[in-house]
């Protein structure tokens, strides 16, 4: 839900920067920070005491408030002088309102409260103190000082996974798949563990400001790569396999290159994504081949991303490390590809993958599933191109 919000919220900036730079024109001083005190409310956000907090925050305080004011904007301005920003803005408030309906779905299947009212209060305190959604810039005064000067939040060094899996080291198999049916396993695991790429383009916007807002725009995109994730999991689910129990769901790439910052990982993220639209290509061809059509039709959609994610990781490497020319991000992504691949075959080769409760289920479950006849006429080729 995070992910898939992200994205709609980073189309709906796009569309008010738009609309914005059209009634300003010539002037394009959209990206200053008029709203300082605002920003800074919005930026403590993550400094809530628990998730809950933080969901909270979002869902119950800032984006009602957005939509407080969208409709107040819609209320008061001409429908006809100002059609197009009245086009945009209906778009807006309709996924705005979508928006809530998702998380009070959600947080009525979850069971818990999502609420503080003590918390909701303050951060209510706080923004009118600010000037709001959509009034002046206020400073909101010295009784919120210890609040708005906190440390920024820090990302976490990996990110979290439900505590009712199965502990896992990787979710690379530690051997070749024996039939076509343990091979349609294997390619929706790696799909199902994309969350690790979900959360890497995530952090980039949170990890380095003052870059240009197409950068920004582009990481929302990692509603792509959850989206990826949901479908491996579906097909999984759909095999009899249960998440995070009868297979792995490991943040290994995070646990792996986290501590040398999130650059590193971009660097891990393009290196991968420069081969997925071949590798994914293929995986679609084969997918067919057995009738996995849900499997193919994941891996058609899939490569289809990855070429434009190519892109976007390339710009963001530009901007993240200004000083290196072509060919020395090609060595450094080639660099640490080539670790990354060591790490898998090393762990493999030491029988430290932690990989046994999984392969034993998975066995299992595919020992119940109907094999197709081409099993048998199958030669399978090892892949180490895995995200």
């Amino acid at each position: 839900m995070l992910a898939r919000h992200i994205w709609l919220d980073a189309m709906h900036a796009d569309m008010l920067r738009s609309r914005t730079l059209d009634l300003r024109y010539p002037r394009v001083d959209v990206d200053e920070d008029s709203d300082a005190h605002l920003i800074k409310l919005l930026h403590q956000l993550p400094n809530a005491a628990t998730d809950e907090q933080f969901v909270a925050g979002i869902y119950r305080v800032i984006k009602p408030a957005l939509l407080a004011a969208f409709k107040t904007y819609m209320h008061n301005s001409d429908p006809l002088d100002d059609a197009p920003s009245h086009l945009y803005l209906q778009r807006i408030i309709n996924e705005l309102e979508q928006q809530q309906t998702d998380f009070e779905t959600i947080r009525t299947s979850t069971g818990k409260a999502f609420a503080d009212t003590r918390w909701e209060t303050f951060l209510h305190s706080v923004l009118a103190a600010s000037g709001g959604i959509d009034g002046l810039d206020l400073d909101p005064g010295e009784k919120y000082i210890p609040f708005l000067s906190r440390a920024l939040y820090q990302l976490p060094e990996e990110g979290a996974r439900d505590e009712s899996w199965e502990p896992a080291v990787m979710q690379v198999p530690p051997r070749l798949p024996d039939n076509w049916i343990e091979h349609r396993i294997w390619v929706a695991i790696d799909h199902a563990n994309e969350v690790w790429a979900s959360e890497t383009a995530a952090a980039l916007i949170w990890e380095y400001d003052n870059k240009p807002w197409n950068l920004y725009y582009e990481a929302a995109r990692c509603y792509d790569e959850m989206r990826h994730a949901m479908m491996g999991e579906a097909r999984l689910a759909s095999m009899g396999l249960q998440i995070g129990i009868d297979y792995p769901m490991v943040p290994d790439h995070w646990r792996t290159f986290r501590q040398r910052g999130i650059g590193a990982l971009l660097l891990l993220l393009h290196g991968l994504e420069q081969r997925g639209p071949l590798h994914k290509s293929k995986l679609k061809q084969e997918l067919f081949a057995v009738h996995d059509f849900d499997g193919a039709q994941d891996c058609d959609y899939d490569w289809a991303d990855e070429s434009g994610h190519i892109t976007y990781g390339l710009s963001w490497l530009k901007s993240v490390f200004p000083g290196w020319q072509k060919l020395q991000i090609i060595e450094e992504t080639n660099k640490l590809l080539a670790e990354w691949r060591e790490w898998i075959e090393r762990h493999h080769h030491e029988g430290t993958h932690g990989y046994a409760v999984f392969l034993s289920r998975i066995e299992a479950k595919a020992k119940l599933l109907k094999t197709e006849q081409s099993d048998t006429q199958v030669v399978f080729q090892p892949t180490v191109v895995t995200k």
